[in-house]
């Protein structure tokens, strides 16, 4: 029986070049997309939804099909005007339009396996799937600098280096993706998924 994550990647354009371990061309992501100057890192405390934030659909089944919980790949806090001002009202001033965004903190020992994002949280501004394939795009924006033994894979391309404020780029829709921690200090990041505008398209250009 084929799983989740075979028929997700089943619509990928970079699926052979995945599983025929060839280099991931750089139309698919780019790093450092720009960076952000000044500190996003919350000064408010950070409380956790683990437990609040209930995944399902297929990013919970591409891990649970392995065995494995997605609650313990990594800690998630979701943002909001009431919890982090700062980095809200930040959010929606950037480059993406009705962003929706999470803090994630991957601590050492965690890991997500490789996954393929479908983006049902996004589903509220744009439900359709074809335009959530051009329209929708997310970036990883980190929080504090690099530390060996962080990593994130998007198909074959290995991201490490990062400085705090770096932010990262990958086409969501064709690149499987996956990150692990094995340092022994905490990976803090932002996660923003937004709809693209004009100015988002000139940074990647």
């Amino acid at each position: 029986m084929q799983k989740t994550f075979e028929k997700l990647i089943e619509r990928s354009d970079f699926k052979d070049g995945f599983y025929n371990k060839q280099t991931l061309p750089q139309k698919y992501y780019k790093f450092p997309l720009c960076n952000i100057k000044g500190d996003l890192y919350p000064k408010e405390k950070i409380e956790l939804d683990n437990n609040k934030h209930k995944h399902s659909g297929p990013s919970f089944d591409q891990q649970n099909e392995l065995g494995l919980d997605i609650h313990k790949s990594y800690d998630l806090s979701v943002i909001t005007k009431e919890r982090y001002k700062t980095l809200y009202d930040w959010m929606h001033s950037w480059h993406l339009k009705n962003p929706i965004g999470q803090i994630h903190n991957q601590q050492p020992g965690q890991a997500h396996t490789f996954h393929m994002d479908v983006i049902n949280s996004y589903n509220n501004y744009i439900a359709d799937p074809k335009d959530k394939k051009t329209k929708v795009k997310r970036v990883f924006v980190f929080l504090n600098d690099w530390t060996a033994g962080q990593v994130i894979m998007s198909g074959t391309k290995i991201i490490t280096g990062w400085k705090k404020g770096d932010v990262f780029w990958f086409d969501w829709y064709h690149v499987p993706h996956g990150t692990a921690n094995f340092s022994r200090t905490n990976r803090m990041m932002l996660q923003i998924t937004g709809e693209t505008t004009p100015a988002f398209e000139k940074l990647l250009l």
